[in-house]
C-alpha cells in the first residue's frame, strides 16, 4: 500500500503541489512503517519536490531563499540521495542530483551545482550502462556450470564501483 499511495501522491503532484504535500503528509507514517528502503526514498524525493512546486515562481529579481530550501528541500534531497544510493538505484540518484543541481543553481551556489551536475552525469551513464548489462547472457548460458558465478562475481565488482561512486553520500 505505501508505493501505491506515493503514486496518488506523484499524480496530485501534477494537479497541485498543495494538495500534493498535505496528502504525503497523510501518508508519510504509513510510509516509514510499512514501505521498503525504496518507498522511503521515494517519500523523500516527493516531498522534496512537492516543496520546490509550492514556491512561487522564479525571478531573477527575487530568487527563492537559500534558508527556506535548507530547511526543507535540500534535507529531503539529501535523504533520498542516500536511500537511492544504498540501494543502487543509478537513475533515481540522478533525478534527484538533477533537482538537487537545479537548487543549488537557483540560489547561485555555482561550485555545489557543478559537482552534483558531474555527479549526475556519472549516475545517468550508469543508468545507461546497468540497464543493458549481463542479463541477455545469464538468460542465454545459465544452464552451463560457472555461469551463475561467475555473473555474482561480475555482479559484485559492480556494486563496489558503485559503492565508491556514492561514498560521499553515504
Amino acid at each position: 500500500h505505501a508505493a501505491a499511495a506515493l503514486v496518488l501522491v506523484s499524480v496530485e503532484l501534477e494537479l497541485d503541489a498543495s494538495r500534493a504535500l498535505a496528502q504525503l503528509q497523510r501518508v508519510r507514517s504509513h510510509v516509514l512503517q510499512n514501505g521498503s528502503a525504496y518507498d522511503i526514498a521515494q517519500l523523500q524525493l516527493l516531498s522534496a519536490k512537492c516543496r520546490l512546486a509550492a514556491l512561487p515562481p522564479y525571478s531573477a529579481e527575487k530568487p527563492p531563499e537559500h534558508q527556506q530550501l535548507r530547511t526543507h528541500v535540500l534535507p529531503a534531497l539529501q535523504d533520498a540521495l542516500q536511500g537511492f544510493a544504498r540501494l543502487r538505484c543509478h537513475a533515481e540518484v540522478a533525478q534527484v542530483l538533477y533537482h538537487r543541481s537545479r537548487v543549488w543553481h537557483s540560489v547561485g551556489r555555482i561550485e555545489e551545482r557543478d559537482r552534483d551536475a558531474r555527479i549526475f552525469a556519472r549516475a545517468e551513464h550508469e543508468a545507461a550502462q546497468s540497464a543493458a548489462r549481463l542479463t541477455g547472457r545469464l538468460v542465454v548460458e545459465s544452464a552451463e556450470a560457472g555461469v551463475l558465478e561467475e555473473h555474482l562475481g561480475q555482479l559484485a565488482n559492480l556494486d563496489a564501483g558503485a559503492a565508491t561512486m556514492y561514498a560521499e553520500f553515504l
